[in-house]
């Protein structure tokens, strides 16, 4: 009777054990259970200066139970480690991705295997600054320069200069001429120049675009400026125009008064021009004339008489013209 009574003790006993087991113990994990593989291969920069480096990570489908071994490959110019390890329990690795200094803009490839799956990411690699010796990356110009005119440019480098470097200069146009050769002093970044146009001797030059470029170690920039026909001054033969003043009566005198606005087709030359004696000074097109009449005229037109002349009273234009006036309302 006792040894029944023991051997149903123990029974229980061993029963209650088995019911308390974690079941971490008595089943296997999802983890354990997970056949890891390649999921992804990410850059943390998909484009870099050469010579500079970037992150990059593998990641796992899940955490793999113990160390897994992961191949790497990357095309020229771009180095990674020949193997990295995703250590026990974890998924995912980084690695430092370096490249190689360049002058060109370039993309490279860096490939992943583990258990025969692949994955690749595409690097890019632009030029890197300063390699092998600074270059140019600017010219700066005006929008537009009048034939006749200079206009000054700025070529800029990509980085400081460490010695006076020449940098060569060239325009695509034979009316605008530029240094053949600019000099960059040492220390700096930037140097001017001063772009010289053209006027034809007779006739009006048409507007067009000019390309000025500037070159070192056969990298370059460039940059477009239009040449606007010339400015000249007010000659023999030149036109004028006016416009329709109002006139007002003032006082009781009967007299009504305005101002007439005499306005040239080109700007006047040094020293300036005498309009109906009024001066217009050097690069100006335009005066204001008082206008004194004893009535308003019946049919609003009046005839006047013109004359310009230049600071060595020389007569460019001795003629009478008519203008419309308008009554004050």
């Amino acid at each position: 009777m006792s040894r029944c009574f023991a051997r149903l003790v123990l029974g229980i006993v061993l029963a209650v054990a088995v019911l308390n087991v974690p079941a971490a113990v008595t089943a296997p994990s999802a983890e354990a259970a997970c056949r890891p593989a390649l999921k992804s291969l990410t850059l943390a920069r998909s484009s870099v200066a050469g010579g500079s480096s970037t992150t990059a990570t593998i990641r796992l489908t899940c955490r793999t139970p113990r160390r897994a071994k992961v191949q790497l490959w990357a095309s020229t110019g771009v180095r990674v480690p020949a193997y990295v390890y995703v250590a026990g329990g974890r998924s995912t690795r980084a690695f430092t991705v370096r490249t190689s200094p360049t002058t060109v803009r370039s993309s490279g490839r860096i490939k992943a295997v583990y258990r025969q799956v692949v994955r690749r990411a595409t690097l890019v690699r632009t030029a890197t600054p300063c390699y092998p010796t600074p270059v140019p990356t600017a010219v700066a110009l005006p929008a537009y320069v009048h034939a006749g005119q200079r206009a000054t440019g700025t070529v800029t480098l990509d980085c400081v200069a460490k010695t006076s470097l020449a940098v060569s200069l060239t325009s695509s146009s034979s009316w605008v001429t530029v240094p053949g050769t600019l000099t960059v002093q040492a220390g700096r970044r930037t140097a001017s120049f001063t772009a010289a146009t053209k006027a034809p001797a007779t006739g009006t030059l048409p507007a067009f675009n000019v390309t000025i470029r500037a070159t070192r170690n056969r990298k370059s920039a460039a940059r477009v400026m239009q040449v606007r026909p010339e400015i000249r001054s007010f000659r023999l033969g030149d036109q004028f125009t006016v416009n329709e003043p109002v006139l007002t009566p003032e006082g009781s005198d009967g007299w009504v008064r305005g101002t007439l606005r005499i306005t040239l087709d080109h700007p006047a030359p040094p020293g300036g021009l005498d309009v109906k004696g009024s001066i217009v000074p050097e690069g100006g097109t335009w005066t204001d004339v008082r206008i004194d009449l004893d009535s308003y005229p019946p049919d609003s037109r009046v005839t006047d008489h013109l004359t310009i002349t230049d600071s060595a009273d020389n007569v460019l234009l001795d003629e009478d013209f008519t203008y419309i006036v308008h009554p004050a309302p």
